[in-house]
């Protein structure tokens, strides 16, 4: 069993070494908590591609149960989310004109749904500095990983009674273009800043969080 295992990752991952960029695909759910109208964080949770999910749960279900236990979590942490650290853990966060991304998470998990792995995290944010409206957008700006969002773009919970819950909306942002190499082998990284021959162009799509 384990061999077939082996033999259908290694198959799995040769078409991802030849296929161009992206090579990983994820649909995203965000779910917004809210102190009257400042932000105080939200959960992000990533459902992957069924060729990056088995991946994972090869590298990491060592017990073979399908299932990540506590320990296995901490490995995939370690081993591959903590990673994305150095690309602002694939979260574009916009005020007006000024972008940041997080330098930090809370509460990461791992899971299999239906041979899926699923991340969950918490992304905290100041609630002043993100009060009213802001955007969001989930995107690697390497494009090695395509995000896109969920039917339900996005829930809200509300902690101060009697406060409003804000509308969600979507919109492409052409003032923030990314670059990539669109015959980029599954080790390029790279991020482009500007535009070069042979280079693609990709807008990231935010999640608009406003109130009414």
């Amino acid at each position: 069993m384990k061999r077939i295992v082996l033999v259908a990752v290694l198959a799995a991952l040769a078409v991802m070494q030849s296929a161009a960029h992206p090579h990983v695909f994820i649909q995203a759910q965000l779910e917004f908590v809210f102190d009257g109208d400042a932000c105080l964080g939200f959960w992000q949770e990533w459902t992957f591609d069924a060729v990056f999910s088995m991946e994972l749960r090869y590298k990491f279900d060592q017990d073979r149960n399908g299932s990540f236990s506590k320990a296995e979590q901490e490995d995939i942490h370690d081993g591959a989310f903590s990673n994305l650290r150095r690309y602002g853990f694939y979260t574009l966060l916009r005020k007006g004109t000024v972008r940041a991304s997080p330098t930090a998470v809370e509460n990461f998990s791992a899971r299999l749904v239906n041979d899926r792995a699923v991340y969950r995290f918490f992304v905290p944010l100041d609630g002043k500095e993100y009060a009213g409206g802001f955007s969001v957008a989930v995107f690697d700006t390497t494009y090695y990983s395509a995000v896109q969002y969920t039917d339900i773009l996005a829930t809200a919970e509300q902690r101060r009674a009697g406060s409003p819950i804000p509308v969600f909306s979507r919109q492409v942002d052409k003032r923030y273009p990314v670059y990539y190499n669109p015959m980029g082998g599954a080790q390029d990284m790279t991020t482009y800043k500007a535009p070069a021959p042979g280079l693609q162009t990709v807008y990231p799509e935010e999640i608009l969080v406003q109130f009414n």
